[in-house]
């Protein structure tokens, strides 16, 4: 009997899908090589995926009264409702399709999943370099046993997978 493949939610840029906030990808060969053919990858995009265009205004995490929030530099607006309000929808989707773990795009203000530089509410002022992108914190929170990683910790990633053997 034929074993079915694991299914892994990836952020959807990593694949060389072209939907960062500048129109280019972060196409990362070495985790295609490494997950190709041995598991189902289930692209997602976060920002793309709950309406924001390409390309579209730089966006950081800022540590505010109300918690972290994901906000449009330029202009202060407050993404991250908008954010809570369609993860919870796609964590629905992606509950039916039994994903195993997924693969976080580091540094994203949506998927980065402690690599995220965190700022002053309004101000230019750094305050971590360890924030959780909002997508990332909402699947983490639901899931909280799901085998999960960023593309930088990719060989640790693959091995609680049990994928860092040979084929």
């Amino acid at each position: 009997m034929k074993q079915k493949k694991l299914k892994i939610g990836i952020s959807a840029c990593l694949m060389g899908f072209r939907y960062r906030y500048d129109g280019l990808s972060k196409l990362d060969r070495r985790v295609i090589e490494a997950l190709d053919g041995k598991v189902d990858l289930i692209p997602v995009c976060p920002e793309v995926e709950c309406g924001l265009e390409i390309p579209r205004p730089k966006m950081r995490l800022e540590a505010t009264s109300r918690g972290t929030r994901m906000k449009v530099i330029e202009s202060g607006e407050d993404m991250t409702d908008r954010m809570i309000a369609w993860a919870d929808h796609k964590l629905e989707q992606l509950s039916e399709r039994d994903i195993a773990a997924f693969l976080f795009k580091s540094k994203s203000p949506s998927c980065g999943l402690a690599s995220t530089k965190v700022f002053c509410n309004g101000g230019n002022r750094l305050m971590s370099e360890c924030g959780t992108g909002i997508f990332a914190k909402v699947l983490t929170t639901r899931f909280p046993r799901m085998i999960v990683g960023e593309e930088l910790d990719l060989d640790e990633f693959l091995k609680r997978l049990g994928l860092d053997k040979s084929f």
